[in-house]
């Protein structure tokens, strides 16, 4: 029972420490953050901090492991018996449930390493499912333009604050990828 006690406390007190540093990443870059801020924005004491973590980049790590991890997971199931259109509004879905951390760290943050992550493993999972007919160094700027097309669109959604539904937006970005593969499928 205490350890199950403990486990709770622990997950409750990472999320504290994720929400204060997201937080504090919106009004100023993560170099300027200090431990003492972030710790005092979520109310935990710094030897509670460094029980978790060796400084605010290992928190941020953490956080955009996650993420990545659970969108990795909503990627692999788009191009299902169910409807490839259904996942990317799913994942547009899990998106706009985590708005605050992927505003953040899709646009108001220069995160360029998270965001070449977030590309990396969109990009993987498109090479699997989108077989096209051109050759190879084709086939990649066309998987990068894609990409970097759909990623600017999100980006472009999120600080439109959702002005379209998850499904408006997910028909928008096959209607305009499937122009764009049309010429090699």
């Amino acid at each position: 029972m205490t350890e199950q006690k403990e486990n709770r406390r622990a997950k409750m007190t990472k999320l504290l420490l994720k929400t204060s540093l997201t937080e504090l990443m919106r009004s100023k870059p993560i170099n300027r953050i200090t431990i003492r801020e972030l710790c005092a924005n979520a109310d935990v004491n710094r030897s509670t901090f460094y029980l978790y973590y060796k400084d605010q980049y290992d928190l941020l790590s953490e956080i955009e492991n996650e993420l990545l991890r659970n969108a990795q997971t909503h990627l692999e199931k788009i191009d299902s018996d169910y409807g490839s259109i259904q996942y990317l509004e799913e994942l547009l879905s899990y998106i706009k449930n985590n708005a605050d951390i992927f505003k953040t760290l899709l646009c108001v943050q220069d995160n360029l390493l998270f965001q070449s992550a977030f590309v990396k493993v969109s990009l993987e999972n498109l090479r699997k499912q989108l077989l096209l007919n051109c050759s190879e160094p084709i086939l990649s700027y066309v998987h990068e333009f894609l990409l970097s097309g759909c990623l600017s669109m999100i980006k472009r959604w999120i600080n439109a604050e959702f002005e379209l539904s998850c499904s408006d937006m997910s028909k928008l970005i096959f209607r305009l990828a499937d122009q764009a593969i049309s010429e090699f499928s």
